[in-house]
């Protein structure tokens, strides 16, 4: 008997000691850097429930007058591996190709993945997050944002005769024909309203017509169809076609709220969070009409435009330095905190009907529309979720370079406000865009 209390004893004594010691086993840390804290909430709420074994160590640096680049950069620059460093990273639109397109972002491949992860993925996201020297995937999105074009209905029945966006979108369905009901409702009402406003909403959507992008073999590269965006760009000047505004000016918000606009060309953000909370009767917090105020809340239509095209989007990519030197359940880790955000269905369902964000992945899209979708009531009824699904799988995201902020911001300067006001001849003005990207950046050819 006393054998069997002496073996009992020693058994409980074992199992005591591996408890402990599992419970002192430590989680495995991941250091998530981003330039938005939308990311901290979802770690918070869906991410960190599921996932008992991983500590997140968050940092927010924010994106104004480049802290996050700066940061990211540095760190990358002068301890990549360091304890501060991060193992995953967000990265927005305006510099997503910048770091896929270098030895920064490790290849999605080395971490696991396969090209069938994404094979239900929309496509134009997993172009943007894809090296463009080698064909390697190395950032992936949570989000799609695909733009769409959004008309006024009243203002469009008044003056076009069209009853419903099928109507409306045979009037928009390319550019020239686009011109040409810039051109119907401009004289219809007599130059009170306009049919944009501002040439930079064109350019947002029409550069989604060029066949590559601004630097192709390191050379730059002007896409011939630019020279017919500025045949638009003039004709708009000259015949007095579009508002004068420029985004985020007082002129271009005036215009989604008052009968002088029909329509803006925005993406999924566009709608929930510029078109809406500016159109003048609308509560925030009941997310619905404010009955007697002058506004358009209800007025709105959409439909694809002229072209598929995506503006913005938040992608996650993996530290290469870090990963290099990480053992297989740190990179285990790194692995499921992306698949987990980027490519899992359940989250992914949960989270769109939870925040009405547009998710990535055409599987969740489809069996949301499928249930009916999300009618909008600022749309009159219409699903925008239905719309955007048509929407994301007809942009193209190969056309994206690491270039394209600054040479955008260069090609505006130099060539389209200057030539469409009449400031210079069109091979004055391409010389000093030419002259201006040679000075910007030493490492691209300019012919």
């Amino acid at each position: 008997m006393k054998k069997l209390v002496a073996l009992f004893m020693a058994l409980v004594m074992m199992l005591s000691i591996a408890a402990v010691a599992f419970a002192e086993t430590p989680k495995i840390t991941l250091i998530v850097w981003s330039f938005t804290d939308e990311l901290r909430g979802m770690i918070d709420k869906y991410y960190v429930p599921s996932h008992p074994d991983v500590e997140i160590k968050y940092t927010l640096y924010p994106t104004d007058g480049s802290e996050y680049r700066n940061k990211l950069d540095t760190v990358i620059a002068t301890a990549p591996t360091g304890d501060e460093a991060p193992d995953v990273f967000a990265l927005e639109a305006a510099f997503v190709k910048y770091y896929v397109n270098s030895d920064t972002t490790v290849p999605l491949t080395e971490l696991g993945f396969t090209d069938e992860d994404f094979a239900n993925s929309i496509p134009a996201m997993v172009q943007i997050g894809t090296d463009s020297r080698n064909g390697m995937q190395k950032a992936s999105a949570w989000q799609s944002t695909p733009g769409a074009m959004f008309y006024r209905a009243s203002l469009a029945e008044k003056y076009l005769g069209v009853a419903s966006p099928e109507e409306f979108q045979e009037l928009v369905a390319d550019w020239d024909t686009f011109m040409e009901t810039a051109e119907e409702i401009n004289e219809k009402s007599q130059g009170a309203v306009k049919m944009f406003n501002s040439i930079g909403d064109i350019w947002n959507a029409y550069q989604y017509n060029r066949a590559a992008g601004w630097v192709v073999d390191g050379k730059l590269n002007i896409d011939p169809v630019l020279y017919d965006y500025l045949d638009l760009a003039k004709q708009a000047e000259e015949d007095g076609l579009y508002n004068l505004g420029s985004a985020w000016s007082e002129t271009w918000f005036l215009g989604m709220k008052s009968d002088t606009t029909l329509t803006y060309l925005l993406p999924t953000w566009g709608l929930h969070y510029v078109l809406k909370p500016n159109c003048g009767n609308y509560d925030a917090e009941t997310d619905s009409i404010v009955e007697g105020a002058e506004g358009t809340y209800g007025d709105w239509r959409m439909v694809d435009g002229p072209i598929g095209y995506s503006w913005g989007g938040t992608w996650l990519g993996a530290n290469a330095y870090k990963m290099a030197e990480a053992d297989d359940a740190k990179k285990a880790a790194v692995k499921e905190f992306i698949r987990f955000f980027t490519l899992d269905e359940d989250f992914l369902y949960t989270y769109a009907k939870d925040s009405g964000d547009f998710v990535s992945n055409n599987n969740v899209v489809n069996k949301i529309v499928a249930e009916g979708g999300t009618p909008n009531p600022f749309l009159g009824g219409q699903d925008h979720y239905a719309a955007f699904s048509t929407a994301a799988n007809l942009a193209d995201g190969t056309i994206m370079t690491e270039y394209d902020d600054a040479i955008n911001t260069l090609w505006s300067d130099n060539v389209t406000t200057p030539y469409i006001k009449g400031e210079k001849d069109l091979d004055t003005a391409i010389a000093d865009f030419k002259a201006a990207v040679a000075a910007a950046f030493a490492n691209i050819i300019v012919e």
